[in-house]
């Protein structure tokens, strides 16, 4: 097949490109100008602005598919700016495609279903709660695109993660392998919670599984297989690492409200809050698997992040 990827530079995008082609598609890389690196032996089409003026005919000449990643993540933008690239760019990117393409990939999040899952985990029937700008820019987004696809012979498929990890990840996953790797105690031995994540290599087949399988139209939690604890995580960065795991046992109501204090409430309620997610419809319906384990993820998390810190 022949795949638009947008966002082709970015975390996601670089691993993606780079699956697709082991499974032998011809891939059409769109970035954002010629600062980014090229990705190799990829066909490359220059988007400045993925919501502006552009041929998007031009573009989607001759593609099957379209992997839609481009899409601004932090806060800082604005809720305006955020809806502008990641909805009415997606949507019109969309609208283009519809006479094109005969498979449309989204990714979106787990966000549009809030912060916090409590007891139970969250699955594609759950009404959606989105609790930031990002969250609700995404669920506009997929409400839209599902608008355009029913519109057209278009398949769409949306898949929405948690957070997502592996070699060249950055945030708050970043800071925390930095922590860790530090030697100085986590004080986050008595949270009890459950988090969902996934591994960047696991993302991007389930990604390539949507673009390939005719009964992948629909809307899928994805995520590793297991949804381990913070303090069971941090365990396993440390082991990953080669470090020794050190926690204090510092009561959850102390952090929160430290984080109320500092101004960092939402990083600390992603640490002691649960956010799990069920994949019994992307199993059933794909019979998909996560390829790697949450072990075998963080190890190579680990190697890159070690790389890294020699080369710096």
């Amino acid at each position: 097949m022949r795949i638009l990827v947008t966002g082709a530079s970015g975390f996601i995008g670089t691993a993606l490109c780079r699956e697709l082609r082991v499974r032998g598609h011809v891939v059409r890389a769109a970035v954002r100008g010629a600062a980014d690196e090229e990705p190799d032996r990829l066909e490359r089409a220059v988007v400045a602005d993925i919501a502006g003026e552009f041929d998007r005919g031009a573009l989607l000449d001759g593609i099957d598919a379209v992997v839609h990643l481009a899409a601004i993540a932090h806060r800082k933008a604005g809720e305006a700016a955020l809806r502008r690239v990641n909805v009415e760019g997606a949507a019109r990117l969309a609208r283009a495609a519809a006479g094109h393409v005969r498979r449309f990939v989204f990714l979106s999040s787990v966000k549009v279903h809030g912060e916090e899952s409590g007891a139970r985990a969250f699955s594609e029937t759950d009404m959606p709660r989105p609790e930031d700008a990002y969250g609700r820019a995404k669920l506009e987004s997929e409400r839209s695109l599902h608008e355009i696809a029913a519109g057209s012979r278009m398949e769409l498929a949306v898949l929405r993660p948690p957070l997502v990890y592996g070699p060249g990840v950055k945030g708050n996953f970043l800071r925390l392998l930095g922590w860790v790797n530090s030697g100085w105690p986590v004080p986050l031995g008595a949270v009890e919670n459950r988090r969902s994540l996934i591994y960047v290599g696991n993302l991007v087949d389930a990604i390539a599984r949507c673009v390939e399988r005719p009964e992948a139209s629909g809307t899928f939690l994805v995520s590793d297989e297991e949804s381990p604890s913070t303090p069971e995580l941090v365990s396993r960065i440390a082991n990953a690492l080669g470090r020794r795991a050190r926690m204090w046992p510092v009561p959850v109501s102390w952090l929160r409200l430290a984080g109320r204090i500092t101004r960092r409430e939402e990083e600390v309620r992603r640490l002691v809050g649960s956010l799990a997610v069920d994949m019994s419809l992307v199993r059933t319906k794909l019979g998909w698997q996560p390829p790697f384990t949450l072990d075998q993820g963080l190890a190579e998390t680990a190697r890159w992040f070690g790389s890294a810190r020699r080369q710096a």
